[in-house]
């Protein structure tokens, strides 16, 4: 990714944030590029992960610069596999009491090396926020929820959905994962800033109208108010 920044931009900080279910928000920052996750073996982290990163790279960095790009099916299928995998490794980067997202998603992951069907996954592209310290290039946000429903006959069942945003540079890119395994919902954006990578479409050119304001980003990161759960079968 540092290859993407100038120069004066490498030796910068970055800010990780992350939202608990009341809404708190916890941030941390530290130098970019210098971030490690202890959390995987030797042949993971050389192997398939590293091949997933090495075919992501022609898609990815140009998004990273703000530059038009043809995204394929398959460009769309290794992005959405990427954000999957950076969502979870973003997880166990800072010590959470609860995670914001389930333990099977690790393992599933590793057997079927791709995102999971009820998963959706989201690009975008957004303006660099100025801050006090100058511009953030690098963001990372977990927002999770549960919420509990009742179905016609009076059962209770409870659901839960996080949406993991990760920014760097001008591209964005967002996993709503929810659960229990077969729940079906619809988010419901507005406007034309969002495009979906996941499940995989015709081939579309990125990017899509910026979002240009933090209130923007902020509306783009935490769509869960949208959804609109249909009781798993």
């Amino acid at each position: 990714m540092a290859e993407a920044f100038p120069d004066e931009m490498r030796t910068g900080r970055a800010i990780m944030g992350s939202y608990s279910d009341r809404g708190s928000l916890r941030r941390h920052t530290g130098r970019m590029f210098t971030a490690q996750v202890k959390a995987v073996c030797a042949a993971c982290n050389s192997g398939w992960m590293s091949a997933l990163e090495g075919r992501a790279r022609p898609y990815l960095l140009p998004m990273i610069k703000g530059e038009i790009v043809e995204l394929p099916s398959e460009a769309q299928q290794i992005l959405a596999t990427w954000t999957l995998k950076t969502a979870l490794m973003c997880q166990v980067m800072l010590p959470q009491t609860q995670p914001n997202l389930p333990a099977e998603l690790f393992t599933d992951l590793y057997r079927d090396r791709q995102p999971a069907e009820e998963m959706k996954v989201f690009c975008g592209y957004m303006m660099p926020p100025q801050s006090l310290n100058g511009p953030s290039p690098l963001e990372n946000r977990s927002v999770p929820r549960t919420i509990r429903h009742r179905r016609a006959g009076g059962q209770v069942y409870e659901v839960w959905a996080t949406v993991v945003t990760i920014r760097i540079g001008y591209a964005v890119v967002q996993l709503v994962s929810a659960g229990p395994k077969g729940l079906r919902y619809e988010l419901g954006f507005e406007g034309s800033c969002v495009q979906p990578l996941w499940p995989v479409r015709e081939t579309f050119s990125w990017p899509p109208r910026a979002l240009k304001t933090l209130s923007e980003f902020n509306a783009f990161a935490d769509p869960l108010g949208q959804v609109s759960p249909t009781p798993p079968e």
